[in-house]
């Protein structure tokens, strides 16, 4: 016995008719009767009075009835709820964020999507974006920001910036006096970068080869303000993207254009392709793709 049947048997209830209710599920006469011929064996209790030209329920078969309604419209509501519950705005969304990411941009952003959202949790890491690319690979992100694309098809993509690196320096510092910096006359200073773990440090590292020269390193961390300290005391200097640079104390650090080469900080939201997509998730790309699409048209 299952919902089929069920269904079988209310139609040839409704119709009192085996030829009507074959026409109304869309199956042949025969199938209809072996169904109710099949249920009627399981229970061991006649259904239907049968006559030559119409058929009528059996006590047993109103009683019998009355419960097959019951369950066929518990399954549909099941259904029902079942898609209502799935498509409620509410849930929880983990994601992988650099530091180094504009935090106002993203704060604003943020702070729209729970306007319009407010029964949705987000979690928030902060990794540097190989780690985040990891998170993503494995599950333990839904959505990621990172840097730079990495070269596989794993991951559908949102581009979001490209933001020119500046030379971060101390106010004291002879390179402040200058409108801008190239790289190659960086070659004597001492870097203050970040960690192995985030796509810009082997983006520096790979620039600075090219141009002839391996950066001295004094410093690496995880975390941009220790590396704005680090400068602002005067231990190094470092390499940021310009809309972080907007945000910093110009009475501690200056910042000045790099140039020759300017080296681009591209920011991209990233997915697992083919990945199970949560509604809270889906929610939160469709208010991103929103939220920047509306920043776009106003530059």
């Amino acid at each position: 016995m299952d919902l089929h049947h069920l269904k079988y048997f209310i139609e040839v209830a409704r119709h009192k008719s085996f030829t009507r209710a074959a026409e109304v599920c869309c199956v042949s006469q025969s199938a209809i009767s072996k169904t109710i011929k099949d249920l009627e064996n399981e229970l061991g209790t006649a259904l239907f009075n049968r006559t030559s030209k119409y058929v009528h329920l059996t006590h047993a078969g109103a009683i019998f009835l009355n419960q097959s309604q019951q369950i066929v419209s518990m399954f549909i509501n099941l259904t029902a709820n079942f898609e209502t519950e799935l498509k409620l705005e509410k849930g929880k969304i983990t994601i992988g964020l650099p530091p180094i990411t504009g935090a106002s941009i993203f704060a604003q952003l943020l702070a729209n999507f729970r306007i319009k959202h407010p029964q949705v949790d987000i979690e928030l890491y902060e990794y540097g974006s190989k780690k985040v690319v990891v998170g993503i690979q494995d599950g333990t992100l839904d959505i990621g920001v990172i840097c730079n694309l990495p070269e596989n098809d794993m991951f559908e993509t949102m581009p979001l910036s490209n933001d020119p690196l500046q030379v971060v320096v101390h106010p004291h510092h002879p390179i402040s006096k200058f409108p801008s910096a190239s790289l190659a006359s960086l070659e004597n200073e001492s870097f203050v970068l970040y960690t192995k773990d985030f796509s810009l440090h082997g983006e520096i590292l790979s620039q600075c080869k090219t141009a002839g020269f391996q950066p001295k390193i004094v410093f690496e961390t995880s975390q941009l303000e220790l590396m704005i300290q680090m400068v602002a005391a005067n231990l190094g200097i470092t390499l940021l993207p310009s809309k972080t640079c907007e945000r910093l104390d110009p009475s501690r650090t200056i910042s000045i254009p790099l140039l020759k080469p300017t080296i681009l900080h591209k920011m991209s939201i990233i997915w697992r392709k083919g990945h199970y997509m949560s509604h809270a998730a889906l929610l939160w790309l469709a208010c991103a793709e929103e939220y920047f699409k509306k920043e776009s048209t106003l530059k």
